[in-house]
């Protein structure tokens, strides 16, 4: 009587919208749901499925990245993934993907004491499936985390003309431990997809004190450097410190004119999340600069 009595409550919560339905028979209070982002809206929707979840299961793909805490570039997909040992073709039902197994190695992390595929099976599947995009940003933090090697990454990913090979290569060129953020991972595989010649992340000009000016990204046979320019380098206070943001502003600025006052030094490209969007305009920033690639 008392499950009953339970069931109808929430019943009636769900009908007054002061709670969500995330899967059937899985509700969570409507504030706690708006109040998550994409990733965590994501993850309880893997921890409502946990419960129908049997042995021999794990979450992968895009799930198991954002349980390992790895960034995700777009919105976060509805439908959890898993990979399933006792399945021989992959099946798409409502809220659910189930891969075919085998069950590859899984984390020590647990997601409601459901395995979690493990970092280099995890980014391998991304980079199978995902956009080239996607998958390199995600793959990218791994990487800067130290948590996955590319030479070992390499050795599991498809070789060609195997499908995905062709992918692979994209994103194993992008992946470098020096890029700092998921805003330079993202200029790095755009760089690549765009066919920027060899390029050198955390790039360092020495200055005749003694100085140096590190630079994103700089491309060497081209003359340009190029800068990530996100907000957080002017709003961030774990980036400025307690510096006025003004005053950060003016400083870029003479550290920008440093650098371009360098005879090696051709055109200085600023890239914002808006350029990396769309791969043409990155193109586009570019040939603005009078570089053509």
């Amino acid at each position: 009587m008392a499950d009953r009595s339970a069931a109808r409550a929430t019943q009636r919560a769900h009908r007054s919208g002061d709670v969500v339905l995330i899967r059937q028979g899985v509700y969570m209070p409507r504030g706690e749901w708006e109040a998550l982002e994409e990733t965590g809206r994501h993850l309880a929707r893997a921890r409502a499925v946990a419960p129908e979840l049997e042995e021999g299961t794990g979450f992968s793909h895009v799930t198991a990245a954002l349980a390992l805490g790895w960034p995700l570039i777009g919105p976060a997909p509805e439908r959890v993934h898993v990979i399933d040992d006792r399945r021989t073709t992959t099946v798409h039902r409502a809220g659910l993907v189930r891969h075919a197994g085998p069950l590859p190695a899984v984390d020590p992390v647990r997601l409601d004491g459901v395995p979690v595929t493990a970092p280099v099976p995890t980014a391998v599947a991304l980079i199978v499936s995902a956009p080239v995009h996607v998958a390199a940003v995600a793959v990218d933090a791994a990487v800067r985390a130290r948590v996955i090697e590319p030479s070992r990454l390499a050795e599991e990913l498809p070789l060609g003309p195997a499908r995905g090979s062709a992918r692979a290569q994209l994103v194993l060129s992008a992946l470098d431990e020096r890029h700092e953020s998921p805003g330079e991972s993202f200029t790095a595989i755009r760089l690549v997809e765009i066919g920027a010649p060899a390029t050198i992340p955390q790039h360092e000009f020495v200055l005749p004190d003694g100085r140096r000016d590190r630079v994103d990204f700089w491309l060497p046979s081209r003359g340009v450097v190029v800068e990530f320019d996100g907000k957080q380098k002017y709003r961030d206070p774990t980036m400025i410190g307690t510096s006025d943001p003004a005053e950060v502003l003016w400083r870029e600025k003479v550290r920008e004119d440093r650098i371009r006052s360098r005879p090696e030094v051709r055109a200085v490209i600023r890239v914002t999340w808006w350029h990396l969007v769309e791969p043409d305009r990155l193109r586009a920033l570019f040939r603005a600069h009078g570089v053509r690639l």
